[in-house]
């Protein structure tokens, strides 16, 4: 049971005692690196929608001067009739008045380390909530609060750790694989993307205008990968990692990346500097074998991967550059795929014998190929 579980199922249960709810809500702060709040709406006969409420909604009017932001800083329950006409001491309580409620109730959830939580509780019955009523539902506060700390922590970790070493990492961390040396090998179609010119970027530019002008960057290639399936792995300082899980159909994880491959360029030519594009980036797409688990010494692990195709895959890579290309992909890759890149060459990368013929979309006029290794 997660949180929304524990909403949906604490207000069933209180609505199939008798209690005349029509709206019940929980306010969970998080430590997600996009958002700050989570706010969980129950209604009878359904269940809870979650709202995310991102960084800096407490500078705005959404959360300024509202009823869960005064519950927080008094710490004291906070509640109010909204049957009648008269004036009422916050916005939302006029737009619960005019969706028919009739009593309002918000109490804080106390949480770990001082953080802070609330929940409300909402009725349309006329003359609103009993006195008995209320005594009710703050004596479940204090029970309920403690549950709601366990759920919602369980929901945090997940989250944090879905920011931070992605979606299938944290499933399997979550479920157990901590050991070093645990690793999960998977095939996969792996995409690696570089910023060309970033030590000329880092020269000229402060570290947090460098750290900005890479989250812009991000910005627009991370959707186009999370649209297409795909999981971004790791961030390289300037690049990053994604692959495409190709156990169960790996053509369609060949065709899945090659669309966010060709997807994110298309958005990173419409960012300017200027008459100048923000951003030229390399783009390598391969398709191998790839182990990632927990690797490290001591008690500092890291979540990473490895294998032979990535370092295939990196050194095709650096081939953007030589060939002047946005988008370079090896022939495994596109092994009976549908495309438009255009021959580019063939080459055995560095460190390896066996040889790729290569495909990609040009930026310029061609230059010189590498020379092929004897």
């Amino acid at each position: 049971m997660d949180a929304a579980a524990l909403l949906d199922g604490f207000s069933a249960c209180l609505s199939e005692l008798g209690l005349p709810l029509a709206r019940a809500t929980t306010h969970a702060p998080t430590l997600h690196p996009s958002f700050r709040w989570v706010m969980r709406v129950w209604h009878p006969g359904t269940s809870s929608l979650a709202l995310r409420r991102r960084h800096g909604i407490e500078t705005t009017p959404t959360f300024h001067g509202n009823t869960v932001e005064h519950v927080v800083e008094t710490r004291t329950p906070f509640r109010c009739r909204l049957d009648g006409d008269g004036p009422l001491p916050f916005p939302v309580l006029g737009e619960l008045r005019n969706e028919g409620l009739t009593d309002y109730l918000i109490a804080p959830l106390r949480a770990a380390r001082g953080r802070m939580g609330a929940a409300s509780w909402a009725t349309a019955r006329p003359g609103g909530f009993t006195p008995i009523e209320i005594e009710t539902l703050l004596a479940l506060v204090e029970p309920f609060s403690l549950l709601f700390e366990i759920k919602a922590l369980d929901d945090m970790l997940g989250a944090v750790l879905s920011a931070y070493v992605g979606r299938d990492p944290a499933r399997q961390i979550l479920a157990g694989t901590v050991r070093r040396g645990d690793v999960r090998l998977m095939r996969a179609a792996m995409m690696l993307t570089d910023l060309r010119g970033f030590g000329e970027l880092s020269d000229r530019q402060s570290p947090d205008r460098v750290v900005a002008a890479l989250n812009r960057m991000f910005d627009v290639i991370v959707p186009a990968v999370e649209a297409e399936g795909g999981e971004v792995l790791k961030y390289i300082g300037d690049g990053l990692l994604a692959v495409f899980d190709a156990d169960r159909d790996e053509a369609e994880a060949r065709r899945a990346a090659l669309r966010a491959a060709e997807a994110a360029l298309d958005a990173l030519a419409t960012l300017h500097d200027g008459l100048r594009p923000a951003f030229e980036v390399g783009v390598a797409l391969h398709v191998g074998e790839v182990a990632y688990g927990n690797i490290g010494g001591g008690d500092r692990v890291d979540f990473t991967a490895i294998g032979r195709d990535l370092n295939v895959l990196a050194r095709v890579e650096r081939l953007c550059k030589t060939y002047d290309a946005a988008l370079i992909a090896t022939d495994t890759f596109l092994d009976g795929l549908a495309h438009s890149l255009e021959p580019l060459g063939t080459v055995a990368p560095r460190g390896f014998a066996e040889r790729h013929a290569l495909f990609g979309h040009r930026r310029t006029a061609p230059v010189e190929a590498p020379a092929a290794r004897r």
